[in-house]
């Protein structure tokens, strides 16, 4: 079905004459209405949406939630056994702050499994565990594309579902935040840097938090300010801090001094996600889920999961380690077997840093081997992407293009909740990197 669909949608926009520069005018002017931008571009690129099927969609959902479990396991056997936290590369301030007792369960709150959807099969290549960003950017592009006549007549034709992130994100903030203890309204900081390409986004949840009768304010850590047990911006009195602002870039400028810290310490602001969420972050968090010593400690469940969906993963050194029942030296490994392995940054975002063994050189391999010794990197084997044909447009013309696509399922206290779709011509699918996105739904029938 899905493929008839996508087939039918192509071949009305080719004998489709209203799609012209008008028309794409019209839809960026929507997406700069409506913020769906990143920086002054906008996040839009393709005239049709990303579809799954319930099948495809139900998969997702089943798969991200045994994972994010595995991880929430991981991260309490860590929390017992610290010393696993060199495992994972956590710095000296990472490890104090992640031992802190948050008030609430899980490290968490929200965040985002990176993966792709082949047929009934997803693999996934990243967790992104801190406050994840385009929670609102779903619901902003499904409308937009609806500008398209073509999208118009498969919702006349066929049952299709949309989801709400900033819904379910309101709901597991509230209730996490009377688990931490809280009661009536909290009132909400939402904290990142400023001038940020993602500010829109910021002015969205807030004005969406607003508008459900919840206090909330957009500041940067400059402007936080702790006096008799309570955490401000001015006079705007803070319970809640919606932490954007990623842990190791914020401990780079501050010391155990800011008052975030200290209201931390002393259980005096709920923050979301907590300080221990870098504990499911690390990239390196991978290594433990793929370890021959999971068994030990996942459920059955979780290792089937684990098999079927994530990729081998070793943090990168000069050691040994066990692939494929065997033990191997890792960076002869790597060097044999070039084509199968991607290098990644264990802590970075937007795409930055990695190396795809199957598209260098064997003397710009090993440069990149070099440069994941001396930095903080994990080793990945590369799964096999695969493109799909998409519209592609721009101010003036559309086209069909082979596009690499992810589809990254939101999680809210370990419940998925719709996803963000990607799209590249590239395999470093990030919008981070000069991608775009689009809508998404799920093909009810």
């Amino acid at each position: 079905m899905r493929k008839e669909i996508i087939d039918w949608y192509h071949g009305h926009l080719i004998s489709d004459s209203s799609l012209s520069p008008e028309l794409f005018a019209r839809m960026k002017s929507g997406m700069t209405a409506t913020r769906m931008l990143y920086g002054d571009r906008e996040l839009g690129i393709s005239l049709r949406p990303h579809f799954l099927t319930r099948e495809q969609y139900d998969l997702l959902v089943g798969s991200s939630q045994i994972l994010a479990g595995a991880f929430v396991r991981m991260a309490a056997m860590v929390l017992e056994r610290p010393e696993l936290m060199d495992k994972l590369g956590l710095s000296d301030r990472q490890r104090s702050l992640a031992m802190i007792d948050p008030g609430f369960a899980n490290p968490a709150v929200n965040s985002r499994l990176d993966a792709f959807v082949f047929g009934n099969e997803v693999k996934y290549v990243e967790y992104n565990a801190e406050n994840p960003s385009s929670l609102s950017d779903q619901a902003g592009l499904n409308q937009i594309l609806f500008e398209v006549p073509a999208m118009q007549r498969v919702a006349e034709r066929h049952r299709l579902r949309q989801f709400s992130p900033l819904n379910s994100l309101v709901d597991s903030v509230i209730e996490t935040y009377r688990e931490w203890g809280g009661t009536g309204a909290p009132q909400v900081a939402i904290l990142d840097w400023s001038d940020l390409p993602t500010a829109h986004e910021f002015i969205l949840l807030r004005n969406y938090f607003v508008g459900l009768g919840i206090p909330t304010t957009i500041c940067t850590p400059d402007e936080l300010e702790y006096s008799g047990g309570r955490l401000h911006k001015g006079d705007f009195t803070i319970d809640v801090i919606y932490k954007r602002i990623i842990i190791h870039e914020f401990l780079e400028r501050y010391d155990d001094t800011h008052p975030l810290i200290q209201a931390y310490k002393k259980g005096d602001v709920c923050l979301i996600n907590p300080f221990r969420c870098k504990l499911l972050h690390k990239k390196a968090g991978f290594e433990l889920l793929t370890d021959d010593n999971a068994s030990s400690w996942l459920t059955q469940a979780e290792l089937d999961v684990i098999r079927a969906t994530v990729p081998w993963t070793r943090r990168v050194a000069d050691r040994s380690t066990i692939y494929n029942d065997l033990k191997v030296d890792l960076l002869e490994l790597l060097r044999r077997k070039r084509a199968d392995f991607v290098l990644k940054p264990n802590d970075d975002y937007g795409g930055h840093g990695i190396y795809f063994g199957s598209r260098m050189t064997e003397s710009e391999w090993d440069d990149a081997i070099g440069q994941a010794l001396v930095n903080d990197y994990v080793a990945q084997e590369r799964i096999e992407l695969r493109t799909e044909l998409f519209p592609i447009f721009n101010d003036r013309e559309w086209s069909l293009q082979e596009m690499y696509v992810d589809t990254n399922p939101f999680l809210f206290r370990g419940v998925v909740e719709g996803a963000m779709v990607r799209l590249s011509d590239s395999p470093v699918v990030n919008v981070t990197s000069g991608g775009g996105e689009t809508g998404f739904f799920v093909l009810e029938e």
